[in-house]
């Protein structure tokens, strides 16, 4: 056992002495697992289509939660991980996070008026505020004795190697570091994305926030996303940065294996 799964099997120990202890009065419900999948929209999937869906459907014995919301950056996560993720006593969670941080620092006008309007974002979440931010985080959880793994983010477009993907991978290698300096596992959902990107490279569109409701529009007459990704030259993406069907496959694929180790290290320490 390497010194990340040691350090994971600790926190579960831990998890179990505050709260498994003092549940036997509780229903039958509270012996399933409940793995919470926090972050913005990608994790939400209201915007295209849902990873967290075929998560829970390859994982029929575990509860989870989907604690996405659109917009959100690792500021708004912050302000909701106690009712969201702490309050629910999960046996495990998983973050994924970055883009809307990304776009605070780095996105177009009306973008960054959107974070700082209507998502309560009044700074700019660059690099270091980044680390700062997701260090509370994960700190926060590890008080309250929660398992976590981090998830890296997917991707700007579906073209590798443009200055915008070059500066999110700076956020990326935050949670590479964050992940060795905390002993939490990570999955490499970002990787992914990269190989898939490189052995089929699709130089759609670039994104836009108005992409949004009108792509809403258009499903209200019959449209569907997956026509909108193809329409636009897309394979993994519907916008630029929303999930395809094919980018929900691609993200759940990635992570299950994951999840299925740290769930069975969850239920091999329950008492």
């Amino acid at each position: 056992m390497d010194s990340t799964q040691g350090a994971f099997v600790w926190c579960l120990a831990e998890y179990n002495r505050h709260h498994v202890m003092n549940e036997s009065d509780e229903s039958d419900e509270s012996d399933m697992q409940r793995l919470i999948c926090f972050g913005d929209s990608i994790t939400q999937g209201h915007i295209g289509s849902a990873y967290v869906e075929r998560i829970a459907a390859a994982l029929p014995g575990v509860d989870v939660v989907n604690a996405g919301i659109d917009g959100d950056t690792t500021l708004n996560l912050a302000r909701r991980i106690d009712a969201d993720v702490i309050a629910r006593q999960p046996s495990l969670v998983s973050i994924m996070v970055g883009l809307n941080d990304f776009g605070t620092a780095y996105g177009e006008r009306l973008s960054r008026a959107y974070y700082r309007t209507l998502k309560r974002v009044p700074i700019i979440i660059d690099i270091p505020t980044f680390e700062a931010l997701y260090t509370g985080l994960i700190t926060r959880l590890q008080r309250a004795h929660i398992p976590v793994v981090l998830m890296t983010p997917t991707t700007l477009g579906e073209v590798p190697d443009t200055p915008g993907q070059m500066i999110l991978d700076g956020y990326v290698q935050v949670i590479h570091t964050l992940a060795m300096r905390w002993h939490v596992p990570v999955i490499d959902v970002r990787a992914a994305f990269v190989q898939a990107m490189r052995n089929n490279p699709r130089p759609g569109p670039e994104y836009h926030l108005w992409m949004v409701p009108l792509d809403q529009w258009r499903i209200s007459r019959g449209s569907s996303y997956q026509s909108i990704a193809q329409q636009r030259g897309f394979d993994l993406l519907v916008d630029g940065v929303h999930l395809s069907a094919q980018g929900a496959d691609l993200v759940a694929q990635t992570a299950l294996p994951t999840l299925r180790q740290l769930l069975t290290i969850t239920a091999s320490v329950r008492p």
